[in-house]
């Protein structure tokens, strides 16, 4: 759907603007945390939802770039959103299982 143009070693090549996908959904994710802000139920939950949201985001970003540093055939920014995901949905269910259990 959306392309640029990039000549690199003066050959074009059309690529995903990633840098519009990550403002479109940093942005998004701003207008969410700003509607769950209102209704938050323990502390960190924001954070929680953050890191959910953006470690998500990033993997399929990463995905579509060009340029990623990699370690075999796995990208390095992917592996770390992974763990920053796992980390968010770890801490927000923990941390709702507490509220729960008080």
């Amino acid at each position: 759907l959306w392309r640029m143009g990039i000549y690199e070693l003066g050959e074009y090549t059309e690529v995903h603007p990633t840098f519009l996908y990550e403002s479109i959904a940093t942005f998004i994710l701003f207008i969410i945390l700003m509607k769950i802000s209102k209704k938050r139920k323990f502390t960190g939950q924001l954070t929680y939802v953050y890191f959910i949201i953006y470690g998500f985001e990033r993997m399929i970003v990463e995905g579509l770039r060009t340029d990623s540093l990699m370690i075999g055939p796995i990208r390095i920014s992917q592996a770390l959103s992974l763990v920053i995901l796992i980390m968010g949905i770890t801490l927000y269910i923990k941390n709702r299982r507490m509220l729960n259990n008080n």
